[in-house]
C-alpha cells in the first residue's frame, strides 16, 4: 500500500530538518525513506518507477512507467484528495 499523502509530507519535512544545507527543490523518497535532495524537479529518466518527489510547496509527484533499469517515464502529479490514505 503507497504512504499517505500527509505520511509522504512528513517524512520530506523530517528530511529537510535534518539537511538545512537545501533549500528549496525536492525531497526524493522510495519505499517511505527519503534517501535525496534535487534543486529541482528533473528529467524522471533519472529515477526508478515509484520514487516519490515532495516540493517545498507540498506538491507531490510520482516516478511512472519505465523500469528500474532505464528510469522512470514521466513524474504525475499526486492528487491529494484521490491518494489513499
Amino acid at each position: 500500500m503507497n504512504p499517505s499523502f500527509e505520511a509522504l509530507l512528513a517524512i520530506a519535512t523530517q528530511w529537510k530538518k535534518r539537511h538545512k544545507e537545501c533549500h528549496g527543490g525536492v525531497v526524493l523518497l522510495w519505499e517511505g525513506e527519503a534517501y535525496a535532495w534535487k534543486d529541482s524537479l528533473r528529467d524522471a529518466g533519472h529515477e526508478r518507477p515509484g520514487v516519490y518527489a515532495i516540493d517545498e510547496a507540498g506538491n507531490v509527484f510520482i516516478a511512472e512507467g519505465g523500469d528500474d533499469y532505464n528510469g522512470a517515464k514521466c513524474w504525475v502529479v499526486v492528487d491529494k484528495t484521490m491518494h489513499p490514505r
